[in-house]
C-alpha cells in the first residue's frame, strides 16, 4: 500500500501543469484530415514546463505573453506526418508579437487568419490570441496542399477576430518596408519601464530607420525616467514634442500627444517627416 502511494505521488510530480481553469479548450480546435490520422494523442504544455518541447525558444514565447500551448500529430498511410501546435497568448497583441519576431520579412504570405505565411514543410499564422505553427516531414509538393487544409480547418475552429492590433494603422505608408511590423510587450529599446511598444521599419531616400508608438498609463513618468538617463537634456517634460539623446539607443525624437508617446530613432528630415505623419494620424 506504502509502495502504491510513493508511486502515484512520483507520478504527480512529474505530471505536466493542467491549463488554468477557464482557459481556451485548444485540443478542440484539432480537426480531423482526411487522408490522415490522428497519431496519438494531444500534448499540452504550460508555462512551468514549455522547455520540454521548445527547449531554447522557451524564453521568447513566455516574454510574449504565453499561456498554454496544445500539439497534435498527423500521420498518413505513407508514414509521412504533420505537426501541429496551437500556442495561447491570451491576448491578440501577445499572439502578434511572438508571431512578430518569428515571422520573415520576405515570404509568400496568406490571407488566414489575421495574417500567415508559408515556406517548403512550414505553415504558420495568427488568429485572435492564437499562434498556430504546422510542419509537414517528408511530404514533397504535396506538403503545401495538405499544410493549407490544416490550416483553412484550424483556423474555422477558432473562429476568431481576424485582424491586426488596430495601432498599426496609424503608421504612415510611404517607405513602409512591408511585414516589418511588430509589437514589443515589455522592456522596449531595453528598458524596463518603457513597457509595451508597436515598432515599424522604413526606408525613405535611401537612409533606413524605425518609428514606434506607445500608450503608457503615464506619460510624464515614463519622460521624467527617460530623460534621466540623458545628462544633457534640460527640456520640460509636458505634452509636446522633445529630443533627448539615449545613451543606448542614440537621438531620440519624441512626441506626447493625447495619452500616446511616439517616436524615431536617429536623426534627419526625413525621419522627422515620418514621426509628424505618425502624430497627424493619432485619433
Amino acid at each position: 500500500m506504502k509502495a502504491s502511494l510513493i508511486a502515484l505521488a512520483c507520478l504527480a510530480l512529474a505530471a505536466p501543469p493542467l491549463p488554468a481553469a477557464g482557459g481556451p479548450d485548444l485540443p478542440a480546435f484539432f480537426p480531423d484530415l482526411p487522408g490522415w490520422s490522428r497519431d496519438g494523442g494531444v500534448e499540452q504544455f504550460a508555462p512551468g514546463n514549455l522547455y520540454e518541447h521548445i527547449d531554447g525558444a522557451a524564453e521568447n514565447f513566455l516574454a510574449c505573453g504565453f499561456e498554454l500551448l496544445a500539439v497534435q500529430n498527423y500521420v498518413n498511410e505513407k508514414k509521412q506526418a504533420l505537426t501541429a501546435e496551437i500556442y495561447f497568448h491570451g491576448t491578440p497583441e501577445n499572439a502578434f508579437a511572438i508571431y512578430g519576431s518569428e515571422r520573415p520579412l520576405a515570404g509568400a504570405y496568406l490571407a488566414l487568419g489575421s495574417e500567415g505565411y508559408h515556406e517548403e514543410g512550414v505553415l504558420n499564422f495568427i488568429s485572435d490570441a492564437y499562434y498556430v505553427k504546422l510542419n509537414a516531414f517528408d511530404l514533397g509538393a504535396q506538403g503545401d496542399e495538405a499544410l493549407q487544409a490544416l490550416a483553412a480547418a484550424i483556423a474555422a475552429r477558432i473562429n476568431g477576430r481576424n485582424v491586426l492590433p488596430a495601432e498599426l494603422a496609424f503608421f504612415p505608408a510611404a517607405g513602409r518596408i512591408a511585414h516589418s511590423e511588430r509589437y514589443v510587450p515589455g522592456n522596449f529599446l531595453g528598458h524596463e519601464f518603457l513597457g509595451a511598444a508597436f515598432i515599424v521599419d522604413y526606408e525613405r531616400d535611401g537612409r533606413k530607420f524605425r518609428l514606434f508608438l506607445m500608450s503608457p498609463v503615464d506619460p510624464a513618468a515614463v519622460l521624467r525616467r527617460w530623460t534621466a538617463l540623458d545628462k544633457g537634456f534640460a527640456g520640460e517634460i509636458k505634452p509636446g514634442a522633445l529630443r533627448l539623446s539615449d545613451p543606448y539607443n542614440g537621438p531620440v525624437r519624441l512626441v506626447w500627444q493625447r495619452g500616446f508617446l511616439c517616436g524615431s530613432i536617429g536623426e534627419g528630415k526625413e525621419i522627422d517627416a515620418a514621426l509628424d505623419e505618425l502624430v497627424a494620424s493619432l485619433p
